[in-house]
Order: C-alpha cells, then sequence, then structure tokens
C-alpha cells in the first residue's frame, strides 16, 4: 500500500485482533479458578454471564468516564466478589491476573492483519493507539509500529486527543497526513475526526450506523485499506 499519509494508526482491540474471542476465553478460565477457590459460587457462575453483566455495568456508570478498561475489570472482579459471595480484594487481584495472562496467551490476531503488514508503504509510520491493554508484543507484532501506546495516568482514553498527539509529536506528522482505523465509533473516529486525521471505520459486522459521527469511510476488512491511498 502506498500512500500519501505519513502514518497510518490503528486501535488494537476488535481491530487488529478479536479481544471478544479472547476475553470469552479467559473469563472462563477465571471462572473455572474461582470455583476452585470458592466452590460455593459454581451455581451462580454456570457460565460466564454475571461476569460480562457486571463488567458492562461498570462500564455504563458514569462514575467510570475516563477508566481505563484494565481498572473495569479490576473493579468487575471486585464486585463480583462483593455482590455473589464475599468482599476479597486479594482474591479479586489473584483473578485479575490469571485473567489477564490467560488473554495474553489466547486472544487471536484477525486473518487479514498479517496480511496488511505485508502491503504497507515500508515508508509510512504506525502507531498503536489502544484504550485497551493487550500489548502486542503477546501477539508477535510489536516490531510492526513505530510508536505504542495506551490509555492510562498519562494519556486519558480516545475520544480524547492525547494518544493521537503523543503519536504526532513523537513521529513528527500532522493530523493531517494521518489515517485512523478502528472498529468503534465513539472512541476511534470520534476522536480522529476531532484531531483532523482521516478516520476509517472497520465495520467487519456491517453493524448499523445509528449515532451522529461520521467517518471518513467504512471498510469491513483490513485488505480495503489498499484501496484508500
Amino acid at each position: 500500500m502506498r500512500s500519501h499519509y505519513r502514518l497510518l494508526s490503528f486501535d488494537g482491540d476488535m481491530t487488529l485482533w478479536d479481544f471478544e474471542a479472547g476475553m470469552r476465553a479467559s473469563l472462563d478460565a477465571t471462572r473455572r479458578l474461582l470455583i476452585e477457590r470458592r466452590p460455593q459460587m459454581a451455581d451462580t457462575l454456570a457460565d460466564i454471564q454475571p461476569m460480562i453483566a457486571i463488567r458492562d455495568r461498570l462500564l455504563a456508570d458514569p462514575g467510570a468516564a475516563g477508566l481505563s478498561f484494565a481498572e473495569i475489570r479490576r473493579r468487575a472482579f471486585q464486585t463480583l466478589l462483593a455482590e455473589y459471595d464475599a468482599p476479597d480484594d486479594a482474591l479479586a487481584a489473584e483473578l485479575y491476573d490469571a485473567y489477564l495472562q490467560h488473554r495474553f496467551d489466547t486472544t487471536p490476531l484477525y486473518a487479514d492483519t498479517a496480511a496488511l503488514f505485508t502491503s504497507l508503504d515500508p515508508a509510512l509510520c504506525l502507531a498503536l493507539l489502544s484504550n485497551g491493554n493487550t500489548h502486542p508484543k503477546h501477539l508477535g507484532i510489536a516490531d510492526r509500529f513505530d510508536v505504542i501506546a495506551f490509555a492510562d495516568d498519562t494519556h486519558r482514553p480516545k475520544p480524547a486527543p492525547d494518544l493521537f498527539e503523543y503519536a504526532f509529536e513523537r513521529l513528527g506528522c500532522r493530523a493531517d497526513e494521518t489515517m485512523h482505523i478502528g472498529d468503534s465509533l465513539e472512541t476511534d473516529i470520534a476522536g480522529a475526526n476531532t484531531v483532523g486525521a482521516t478516520s476509517v471505520w472497520l465495520n467487519r459486522d456491517g453493524r448499523p450506523n445509528d449515532t451522529a459521527i461520521v467517518p471518513d469511510h467504512t471498510i469491513a476488512s483490513l485488505a480495503e485499506l489498499d484501496a484508500l491511498r
């Protein structure tokens, strides 16, 4: 892919790798660990749905605005224990660590991700800008990026401009020389639009856009990026 852009920035979860598949497998492994530690919770945790419901509830809480996904997950394990058994911060921390390690080991790259890297112009700068906490080193692609940045205590999560501006500063690129690709309208597309980068919505599942957020381009596969140069 030869391009008039100087920088391509990517989201990670559900853009380059299937976070949902890794998350579900990891939650199930963590559920089984919790039942080993607290056998009385076996009936409550017949599946992972209570764990997902708590995480979703915490995400929807206005008080969670600005929290990283890692912190939301930590609090979800604390809440699970407090609501369904008894508070235990040490066990919650153990569950979080087990969940995270399992997710690192099982999260798969999308099939079009590897092909993407072989098709790109080597002169392009590449950045990973993520609100999540899956480092690409766990998927064997960290060396593909010139900048890797996560939402944390230093950088506010997308759609705030922090991650984008960090990449611009590190790589000496401007927003109008940048194309950002991500699966989330609310974080990736809104964030790219705000800073003035070209926004590309990766809509793998053909979801309707029922928001007021308008991407510059919409694609169903990373293979379609080549047509946007």
